[in-house]
This record gives C-alpha cells, structure tokens and sequence, in this order.
C-alpha cells in the first residue's frame, strides 16, 4: 500500500467495533421539617457528537461545528474502505492550500508545517463504522480520505476530502474522557502504560516528540503474526485476511490526545503503524514499529 503522498499513511483496513442507570427518586419530606436540599453529583457533560458517512467519493459531514471535546463518528456507505482523518491547517491556510499544496509535492518531500496531523476516526469496512473522541480547538480543518483505489490513487485525489471550520465555544466541554490505559506513539514503538487485559478498556493514544504516527490494533486469526498483516498490506491485500483490524487513530502529531474504546476478547493482537518515514520514506513498521500483544 505504498502512495506518493507523504501527507498521511494508509490506515489499511480498520473497523471498529464501536464500544444508564436511572437516577434514584428523591424521598418526599416532612412538612414539619424540611431538610436542606442536596445538591447532585456533579455529571460530566457529554462530548459533540459529529457524523461522517463516507461513500465514493465523498465526505458527508457539517461544515462548521464548536470548538471542546468532540466524538467523530464515521459511518462508511459505500463500496470501499474508507477513513475520516482529520488535519488542523495552520496560518490560516485553507482545504484549497492543502489540495493545491499536495498536488506540487514532489515524491520525497515533506508537507509543509502549516499541515498538522491531527488524528481522526480510522478506516471503516463498507457498511461498518469507526469513532474516535478528541478536544479541538478553534480552527480551519480538513477531513479527508487517503486510503487509495484500486490503482493505488488516495481517495483525497479523487475529492474525497471535506472543509471543516471549528469555531470558539464560551461554553465549550473540555473535560476528556478518562482512560484506563495510555500507549505513547515513538520512534519506532508503542509504549503501554500498563499491562494488556481482556474486557473493555478507554485508550488514551497520545505521540511522543518526533515524527506522527498511527495506531492501527489488530485481531490476529490463529497463527498469524504481524508480519503477516504488513505482508498483506504490501501484497494489496489479497485474499483472505491474517487479522481483523479492531480501531485506531489515523496520523498524529505531538500534543494531542484522543481516546477510543475497545473490549479486548482473549486472543493475540497486533499494533502497527503504517506511516511513512520522514527521513527514508519507507513505513514505521519496517522499522520495527509492530507489537505483538497476548490477551488471555
């Protein structure tokens, strides 16, 4: 799955499995003696749900939305894998700078500053769907598919890409959700901050200073390991599949977090990150970026 756009890397083929009590009544009160009211616990407010529906080729999605902590929710509607990556533009550049910017990269060149990887809902199979929550500040966006056709063009070539403007919000929610587990994105690893367990787990994901990366968790079939994935990759993905892929976060650069959920099932996993290096162009995980992971 190699392209010519160093902008972002290929996500592969990613779905996620997207993962109340009543409030008790209060009790009627003498008239004869009231006692003080109490006030009730404090409920976190809820993040800024946004759908995505994905088709070919075309990004269905609002075209401004406030600022705080936000859920992406990709719904894929059509034929292909498609993913929802987000990319913060910077100096006030706009999804037109970005499209013209692109199409004058030479191969081997690197994006310029103002384009900033910013995470975003990985791929999703046709007919299934991805999320993924993140804190966004003000801003001009771009929310784009570069998983590639075929013929191994990225979606975004063919206009799959969609203008985003995130506006200020006095009343913003910034209160992230609260994980249980973080895994630090490096040159070339991941680092978990806990050992793995089966049931449900909120992941923080979060990059180290240095090059962006991608997280991209995989559910290995009996046998298989992660260098059967990236061979299934390189090979154009070809008959039957080595893994399921169970979430992750698209390119991403230092200083932003997102989180995801996941229920691990006992079983052996793979993590990966498919982006391209900066230095010799060749994807992270042929420099070592792969980690086996042992659920039981």
């Amino acid at each position: 799955m190699k392209t010519n756009v160093r902008l972002l890397s290929l996500a592969a083929v990613v779905t996620v499995a997207a993962c109340s009590k009543e409030a008790p009544k209060t009790a009627a009160t003498d008239s004869a003696a009231v006692a003080p009211a109490v006030a009730p616990a404090a409920v976190a407010a809820a993040p800024n749900v946004v759908n995505v529906t994905a088709t070919e080729y075309k990004l269905d999605a609002p075209d401004q939305i406030p600022a705080g902590v936000t859920t992406f929710k990709l719904t894929n509607s059509g034929k292909e894998l498609h993913h929802a990556a987000l990319i913060k533009l910077d100096s006030g550049k706009t999804m037109n700078d970005m499209m013209a910017g692109m199409k004058a990269m030479k191969p081997g060149s690197t994006p310029p500053q103002w384009i900033i990887p910013a995470g975003g809902a990985n791929a999703a199979a046709p007919g299934g769907s991805s999320s993924l929550t993140m804190n966004l500040e003000a801003g001009n966006y771009v929310i784009a598919c570069f998983i590639p056709d075929a013929k191994g063009v990225p979606h975004i070539m063919h206009g799959m890409a969609k203008a985003l403007t995130v506006t200020p919000s006095a009343t913003a929610n910034t209160t992230e959700p609260t994980p249980d587990v973080t895994v630090t994105l490096s040159d070339y690893k991941f680092d978990f901050s806990t050992p793995h367990t089966a049931g449900p787990h909120t992941i923080k994901i979060q990059t180290a200073p240095g090059q962006p990366h991608e997280f991209t968790l995989f559910r290995l079939m009996p046998g298989k390991t992660a260098a059967d994935v990236t061979k299934y990759v390189e090979a154009g993905m070809q008959g039957p599949p080595p893994a399921m892929p169970i979430g992750g976060v698209a390119a991403l650069s230092n200083g932003r977090n997102v989180y995801y959920t996941v229920d691990l099932k006992p079983g052996d996993y793979a993590a990966v990150c498919f982006l391209e290096d900066m230095k010799d162009g060749k994807p992270h995980y042929s420099h070592g970026m792969t980690q086996m992971i042992k659920i039981t």
